[in-house]
């Protein structure tokens, strides 16, 4: 009972950082609220090393923090993974690296504050800041349409502590994701844009960041195809993958399994 109730408090401690760490990014991409945001702290001193340099940092610790994500959330890592971990707080292991990594980007991150634009009008500012809020609360939200708490590790360690068994999991395409099937994704695509100031540091962090979950979403949707299988695949070819209403080319069940 000891080492469940271990678990369970180190589950909470996994998903209350990275609570902590969400929140953090919120303010640092638009430099709001946070001792260092993207542009830099109260003095703006990442000048130092020049733009190309802070460039081609900033685009390794973007990358860094992408090939944490893509090899820790493949399932083949999981199956080799969870022989270390015991598999009730595999999850709540991951956000604590994801964590770590996040405080890594944060602190080596090079500042360039460069502008690219500056909307200087209080009213377009707060349409800009309602609608950074609006994408955050739609990333936030769709944690909810697979499990909040299993996604962030919680549920794992509490079914273990209760000796309940999981759940049988199944696929539901509702809400957010009978728009597009990564809405959690396509926040990530948005948020750095949506920023009164935009600088040459957000373009960097937002150039990145498309890039990596253009070249990672195929291998996470093949992960998906290997777990739920034809459902995910018919699910596929119904919804776009970024952009809502965007019309799918409908396969043919048996070119597709050619």
């Amino acid at each position: 009972m000891i080492r469940k109730t271990l678990m369970l408090l180190y589950a909470i401690g996994a998903y209350i950082l990275s609570m902590a760490a969400l929140v953090y990014i919120m303010g640092f991409l638009i430099d709001l609220g946070v001792p260092k945001g993207i542009s830099g702290d109260t003095i703006a001193a990442g000048q130092s090393l020049g733009t190309w340099s802070a460039i081609l940092i900033n685009t390794g610790l973007v990358a860094l923090f992408g090939l944490h994500h893509s090899i820790t959330a493949r399932t083949s890592f999981k199956r080799w993974w969870t022989k270390i971990i015991p598999e009730p707080i595999e999850r709540a292991t991951y956000l604590y690296m994801t964590t770590a990594m996040t405080a890594l980007l944060v602190m080596f991150w090079q500042p360039i504050p460069i502008t690219i634009w500056h909307v200087r009008s209080d009213l377009a500012a707060g349409f800009i800041y309602t609608g950074y809020a609006s994408i955050w609360t739609m990333m936030v939200a769709a944690t909810f349409h697979f499990g909040h708490f299993g996604f962030l590790g919680l549920t794992q360690a509490w079914q273990n502590f209760r000796d309940t068994k999981p759940a049988p999991s199944s696929m539901t395409a509702r809400y957010l994701y009978a728009l597009v099937r990564h809405p959690i994704s396509l926040g990530w695509m948005l948020a750095p844009l949506m920023t009164p100031h935009f600088t040459v540091g957000h373009l960097v962090f937002a150039a990145a960041t498309f890039a990596y979950i253009l070249l990672a979403t195929p291998f996470e949707e093949a992960d998906l195809i290997e777990e739920i299988g034809e459902p995910y695949r018919n699910y596929r070819d119904r919804v776009p993958t970024f952009v809502p209403f965007a019309k799918r080319r409908l396969v043919d069940p048996d070119q597709r399994r050619r």
